[in-house]
């Protein structure tokens, strides 16, 4: 090993690998600017919440107001969708909003409505609580599928004065609270390949 050290051409060899080893990490580093530099990033805002109808038909609604793109890139195919069941009843549901671009810094004014209904909820008649995930997907420039998931949890039918949820910071709404916020990036081979797995 040492003799094989002394030669000029294992160290030629070693400074070879090490440029290579250079050269891909360069490459990587540059991949993902380039994903980052058209990554979109969608968020909701402007969220109320509001009751409706009477006794047995009553329910509530978790309102927000637009989505907006605060990411680098523009997104295509926006799509946004709610649904939840308890004990095969619905407990949430929501229209499914769609909006064909959208541009950076730009946004939408949807109107997005969660229907909440508290009776097919099991718990007390005072107070509930109930988990709802928000997925919002779209495409970007280079055909990247982004799924982001915003994890709600409401309490309810009725709020005591002053109810918090997880804490003020996290409020949205009265009574709601953003517990976890995720977005994830998926290759189209990928989502082709899990269309045809359930398919």
């Amino acid at each position: 090993m040492m003799a094989l050290m002394r030669e000029p051409a294992f160290w030629s060899a070693v400074a070879a690998w090490f440029a290579l080893l250079s050269s891909v990490m360069v490459l990587l580093a540059q991949r993902r600017n380039l994903l980052e530099s058209v990554r979109p990033e969608l968020v909701l805002v402007d969220w109320t919440r509001f009751a409706s109808g009477q006794g047995a038909a009553g329910y509530e609604v978790i309102a927000f107001k637009s989505i907006k793109n605060v990411g680098r890139g523009v997104a295509f195919d926006v799509r946004v969708d709610c649904s939840h069941e308890v004990r095969h009843r619905s407990a949430v549901v929501s229209e499914s909003k769609v909006v064909p671009l959208l541009a950076v810094n730009e946004a939408s004014n949807v109107n997005g409505e969660i229907v909440v209904w508290w009776n097919n909820v099991a718990g007390t008649q005072e107070v509930k609580s109930l988990a709802i995930t928000l997925t919002i997907t779209c495409l970007d420039s280079r055909g990247l599928r982004h799924v982001t998931r915003y994890g709600l949890s409401s309490i309810g039918p009725k709020l005591p004065p002053g109810t918090k949820t997880v804490g003020a910071a996290h409020q949205i709404a009265p009574g709601v609270a953003l517990v976890h916020r995720s977005t994830a990036t998926r290759a189209p081979w990928r989502t082709k390949l899990e269309r045809w797995v359930w398919s």
